[in-house]
């Protein structure tokens, strides 16, 4: 059997994003590996492509059902795949409620009544707790890997460094990357190659959804980098704005 590389596929509004983002992070802290458009699509993806691999390279999947949910056609399609995988793949599929009861369900989608749902009435950590158990078979321990062992990771979320060319090499953060001149572009990346543009996205993303750390952003160069972005077309103080679906 082939392993699949992701655990759970997340579906969602995108009026929803800023809880689910939140859902998301509790999931990843018990160790899961999550496929979640923010975090997962790569600057160039297309997203249809993007987001039927995932659908399929995932072992379940967990729906945001909310108002927002129930009113769109692309999450109508996600929820299609997502419901004949889990009926004759045996793919398991988590509910979690978001803001809706089992009579709005029933109304739009009977056939999703059945299913025992998770309720955001719950706190994420215990929603995140009880999905990592079931992922887990109840293990009663589960390997979790650090986040300070995967530097790539914290590099691109503002939480970290990487060493110039060598490990005995000049520390940098992106943030300082982004005001690298333009002679030291591209930077590589384990394995990939970064624009001076994909650098500005990545940050753009960051102010966005806040994940960096305030000590590698003072007030002072976050509005650099306000400033940076917005030259690039990434108005980050736009409520309208979203990230998810740059490049």
């Amino acid at each position: 059997m082939i392993e699949k590389p992701y655990d759970v596929f997340i579906s969602y509004a995108t009026e929803d994003e800023a809880y689910t983002k939140k859902v998301v992070d509790s999931l990843k802290s018990l160790g899961l590996k999550v496929w979640f458009a923010p975090v997962t699509l790569e600057v160039g993806d297309r997203l249809l492509d993007s987001i039927h691999a995932g659908l399929f390279a995932s072992k379940c999947g967990l729906i945001i059902l909310s108002s927002k949910y129930m009113s769109k056609s692309w999450t109508k399609h996600e929820l299609d795949v997502l419901h004949r995988q889990h009926i004759e793949s045996n793919k398991r599929l988590f509910l979690l409620w978001y803001g809706v009861n089992k009579n709005q369900i029933d109304k739009w989608n009977p056939a999703l009544s059945g299913i025992v749902a998770l309720k955001s009435s719950m706190s994420i950590p215990l929603i995140a707790k009880k999905i990592a158990n079931v992922m887990s078979q109840n293990a009663p321990i589960r390997g979790v890997t650090p986040s300070y062992e995967n530097p790539q990771f914290r590099f691109l979320q503002g939480r970290g460094e990487l060493l110039a060319n060598s490990d005995t090499g000049g520390a940098f953060n992106i943030f300082e990357a982004a005001e690298f001149p333009d002679k030291d572009f591209p930077l590589y990346i384990y394995g990939r190659l970064y624009s001076k543009k994909d650098i500005i996205i990545e940050i753009a993303k960051i102010i966005v959804y806040q994940s960096y750390n305030s000590y590698n952003l003072s007030s002072e160069r976050r509005d650099r980098m306000v400033r940076l972005c917005k030259d690039y077309g990434f108005d980050t103080e736009d409520p309208n704005f979203d990230p998810a679906f740059m490049g």
